[in-house]
């Protein structure tokens, strides 16, 4: 399927008259606009990214045998696979990009194209893959609080000291891609993973409370913002004069964003690939409480605020598990803006989600990325792999 649609795919770019400035190997990925459409450009032609996503602790030497049978069975050009932030900085300050250099030497001995995934400060809500020092010092590196004034498992977006050392430690991987991988192998990068809260629809702690009822940033009171948002336009006021009953959740995804895009910016100044966050959805139909979902996540009813919080951030995409069309097609249609270009990084693997590349390709969709490609450890034979992955293939 997937041969099929990606030769369907640069027909159809010729056919409705979209051309491309041509440019040698090598050149920086870039998203770009024109005419109201967006292409992801590698080595300055259009690449719609057919990819597959490793599991999560699939990213290591010893697993990446069974990564590549299932990328060659699914004639995937790109590779989405994580990163970790405790491995890369076990120690304050000393870096070890040794599995950076497994995954670039891999990739171009398997001629494909890798998306790293940076799990560091959020991976789906909680911090688990900060370094052992950080999570050994809780109040310099604290988790969020609840409203019941009880810890929950996942880091406090108002912990200046994190979003440092994880801008740091970021910067050091994209400096490195810089000079390690001139070719771009790398055509994008996934900043944090699923970044949010459950169990706590905000941060509750002391300082975040301050801020909470402290005024409302002045780049969030634009009218066009507030309109989008369906809130009052006004000059000024706190977060709960201005949002109201959305106002916990609105900080959260302010807090969140502002956070990751700090993370981003930092990556950026040293090396200006193609930056994107994923999202837990929430119900697009039913939106049902914050509470019930990853609050302050780039969940489709706050991607204005993370437009504005985190401009270092390409764009935003969805994760998407929900097997319903009628919430699968919405997903897509409200993450396909004249400002967001729409690229789906992770859904499930199983035939009643692959159907919807479709869809994405009629929204004009940068890429698809099943998610779980791989056996995760189980240690299959080639044609028990090439049987699992028969509705990629």
């Amino acid at each position: 399927m997937l041969r099929i649609v990606g030769a369907w795919f640069l027909f159809t770019l010729s056919a409705v008259g979209i051309i491309w400035s041509q440019a040698s190997i090598g050149t920086m990925p870039q998203i770009v606009e024109k005419n109201g459409r967006h292409a992801l450009l590698v080595d300055g032609q259009p690449f719609l990214m057919l990819g597959g996503q490793a599991h999560n602790s699939s990213g290591w030497p010893g697993m990446l045998q069974q990564v590549w049978l299932a990328i060659e069975t699914m004639h995937a050009n790109t590779l989405e696979v994580p990163i970790y932030w405790e491995q890369i900085e076990a120690q304050p300050g000393k870096f070890d990009l040794s599995l950076v250099d497994t995954l670039l030497v891999q990739a171009r001995e398997h001629n494909v194209h890798l998306v790293l995934l940076w799990f560091a400060t959020w991976k789906n809500g909680s911090n688990h893959y900060m370094p052992e020092w950080m999570k050994r010092d809780a109040l310099k590196y604290p988790n969020i609080i609840g409203r019941n004034g009880q810890p929950v498992d996942s880091p406090s977006p108002h912990s200046f000291a994190a979003m440092e050392a994880d801008a740091k430690a970021f910067a050091v991987v994209m400096k490195y891609l810089k000079e390690a991988d001139p070719q771009h192998t790398v055509i994008m990068v996934q900043v944090e993973n699923e970044p949010g809260a459950w169990g706590s629809v905000r941060d509750y702690s002391a300082n975040a409370q301050k801020l909470f009822e402290g005024q409302v940033p002045t780049e969030l009171l634009k009218a066009e913002i507030l309109k989008e948002l369906n809130k009052p336009v006004v000059a000024k006021g706190t977060w709960q004069e201005v949002f109201g009953k959305d106002a916990d959740e609105y900080f959260q995804a302010w807090s969140v964003a502002r956070y990751i895009g700090y993370i981003a910016a930092a990556g950026k100044a040293v090396n200006p690939l193609p930056l994107y966050v994923n999202a837990a959805l929430r119900d697009p139909i039913s939106h049902p409480s914050a509470s019930t979902y990853e609050s302050g996540g780039a969940t489709d009813n706050v991607i204005p605020i993370w437009k504005t919080a985190a401009p270092a951030i390409d764009l935003l995409a969805p994760d998407i598990y929900m097997p319903e069309s009628e919430k699968a097609l919405k997903v897509i249609e409200l993450y396909d803006r004249p400002d967001n270009p729409l690229f789906v990084p992770e859904i499930g693997s199983s035939d009643e989600y692959t159907r919807y590349f479709y869809s994405v390709l009629v929204h004009g969709g940068i890429g698809f990325s099943p998610f779980g490609i791989d056996d995760n450890g189980q240690a299959q034979s080639k044609a028990e792999t090439e049987a699992r992955l028969a509705p990629l293939a």
